[in-house]
């Protein structure tokens, strides 16, 4: 087995997001729910394929409201630089894309 050579430890984490390319003409966002995410970035599924490798896209993660932390709940954004898609078959008819995103800068804290 190889050893992990990731800057950040990952942590499974299954959050609503919305996401949108920058860099395009139109602005149509897409939603998708993270697997993991760490300080460096993170990963998602959607049933959009919606973004190549190499573009710029903004993303917004909904933070469901938490006791003791974010009481009324909240979401954070940042920009983040596509790496890899991947195709995961989920039906017969459907599928799934995998997208593994690093932040630009470190995201924000919006409440």
């Amino acid at each position: 087995m190889t050893p992990d050579k990731r800057k950040y430890k990952r942590v499974k984490s299954k959050l609503n997001l919305s996401c949108r390319d920058i860099e395009a003409l139109m602005e149509q966002s897409y939603s998708g729910q993270t697997i993991n995410v760490s300080p460096g970035g993170l990963y998602f599924e959607t049933e959009s394929n919606c973004v190549e490798p190499g573009r710029i896209i903004n993303i917004r993660l909904s933070i469901p409201p938490t006791a003791g932390l974010l009481e009324s709940g909240g979401g954070i954004s940042a920009n983040a630089k596509v790496l890899r898609i991947v195709n995961i078959p989920h039906s017969l008819r459907s599928v799934k894309y995998g997208i593994a995103v690093e932040f630009c800068q470190a995201p924000k804290l919006r409440t």
